[in-house]
């Protein structure tokens, strides 16, 4: 018996992780989307001098917090794009070398 589930092959190239190149992004997308707006609706209460004190302090502490994973996320995206860049750039320079010609 094996640790491997179905979903995975014995090289472990394809974990079933879901950043691969067929993988769904939606979720991401959507639980982004909602962390945008709670920093939206968050600067509202905590502008507005009609709030009272207890439910703007609250509110901007969500906002901030929301703030901060938003800009987490945006951290890693510009990572994982640099790095993407990067092997692309390396493998198409080592593509693109001469080829040996064999030894006489």
């Amino acid at each position: 018996m094996t640790a491997l589930t179905p979903g995975c092959d014995p090289d472990m190239s394809t974990t079933g992780a879901p950043f691969g190149p067929g993988a769904r992004r939606g979720p991401r997308l959507r639980s982004g989307l909602v962390l945008l707006a709670v920093v939206a609706l968050a600067a509202v209460l905590a502008t507005d001098e009609s709030v009272p004190a207890p439910v703007a302090v609250p509110a901007f502490v969500a906002g901030v917090l929301c703030a901060l994973a938003l800009v987490a996320r945006a951290i890693r995206l510009l990572q994982r794009a640099v790095a993407a860049a990067g092997t692309s750039v390396a493998r198409a320079g080592h593509r693109s070398g001469p080829v040996a010609s064999p030894a006489p």
